[in-house]
C-alpha cells in the first residue's frame, strides 16, 4: 500500500528564520552595491553616456535602496530582556509573502543597470514595477472591494435557499 504524504512545508524555527533573513539581504545589497558601483564607474570613466542614462542610473539605485530597506524593516527583530530571540519579523524567504516582491524589484534594477551597459533603453524596463504594483493593488484589494455582492443581495439569495418546507397532506 503507498500512502502519500501531505505536502506541508516543514516549520521553522526563529532563529532558522533570522540567518536565512540575514544571508538573504546581504545578498541583495552586495547584487545591489555592486551593480550600481560597477554601471557608475564605467559610465563616469569608460562610456560617454548622455542625461537619460544617469537619469535611469539614479532611478534604479533609489528603487534598490528602496527594496533593501524595506526588507531590512521587515526583518526586524525582537528579543527579550536575556537577548534571547523572541520573534525574527517576517520571512523574506516566503514566497508567498511581501518580501518577494522586493527582492523581485532588486533582481529587475540590477538587471536594467547592467543591460543598460549595452543600451540605455533597457531602464525602461524599471516601468513594468509600477504597473505590477498597480495591477496587484487591482486584483487582490481594490477589485474584490469594488465587485463584491450588495448585503440585499445576499439576503435575497439567503431567502432563496431557504425555502418553506413542503408539506405532504396524506388523506385516509
Amino acid at each position: 500500500m503507498n500512502q502519500q504524504k501531505s505536502a506541508k512545508r516543514a516549520t521553522r524555527g526563529q532563529r532558522q528564520i533570522y540567518e536565512e533573513n540575514k544571508q538573504t539581504l546581504l545578498c541583495y545589497v552586495l547584487a545591489s552595491i555592486c551593480s550600481s558601483v560597477l554601471v557608475f564607474s564605467l559610465n563616469y570613466f569608460l562610456f560617454l553616456p548622455q542625461k537619460g542614462a544617469w537619469i535611469g542610473l539614479a532611478l534604479s539605485s533609489a528603487s534598490q535602496a528602496f527594496s533593501v530597506i524595506l526588507m531590512s524593516m521587515m526583518m526586524k527583530t525582537v528579543r527579550n530582556e536575556r537577548n534571547q530571540l523572541v520573534d525574527a519579523g517576517l520571512d523574506l524567504n516566503d514566497p508567498n509573502a511581501f518580501g518577494e516582491y522586493c527582492k523581485d524589484i532588486v533582481i529587475l534594477s540590477v538587471s536594467a543597470q547592467l543591460l543598460s551597459l549595452i543600451w540605455t533603453g533597457f531602464f525602461f524596463v524599471l516601468l513594468s514595477i509600477p504597473f505590477f504594483t498597480l495591477y496587484k493593488l487591482w486584483t487582490n484589494i481594490l477589485g474584490p472591494w469594488f465587485f463584491r455582492p450588495t448585503l440585499d443581495d445576499d439576503e435575497k439569495e439567503d431567502k432563496k435557499k431557504q425555502k418553506k418546507p413542503k408539506y405532504v397532506h396524506v388523506r385516509r
